[in-house]
């Protein structure tokens, strides 16, 4: 049985037999295949989880998800970071009590 646990919506940590994978949402859009035939195939928005980098353990698949939203942060003041950082901190807390 492999792990499969969604963190803040954009991110997911799943297993396979030799390492913790964190995987990213992403919207494909069809219509933008240079691929795409309207005759053939569904123009329907999808949604899908791909591979985005490997750990050892779940902390550090942790540690790189929340180092990810700092680096995709719209934060203008350091506060405004600190913050965001504490909101990801809370709600991986709040996972880990709700699960245990």
């Amino acid at each position: 049985m492999t792990l499969s646990i969604e963190v803040s919506g954009k991110y997911r940590i799943t297993s396979d037999e030799m390492q913790i994978v964190i995987q990213r949402k992403h919207t494909v859009d069809p219509t933008k295949s240079p691929n795409f035939n309207a005759e053939t195939m569904s123009a329907e928005l999808r949604t899908e989880w791909r591979n985005w980098k490997y750990c050892g353990k779940v902390a550090q698949a942790i540690e790189l998800i929340a180092r990810q939203n700092v680096f995709e942060s719209d934060a203008t003041s350091l506060k405004e970071l600190c913050d965001e950082i504490s909101a990801f901190r809370r709600e991986i807390n709040a996972k880990l009590d709700g699960e245990y």
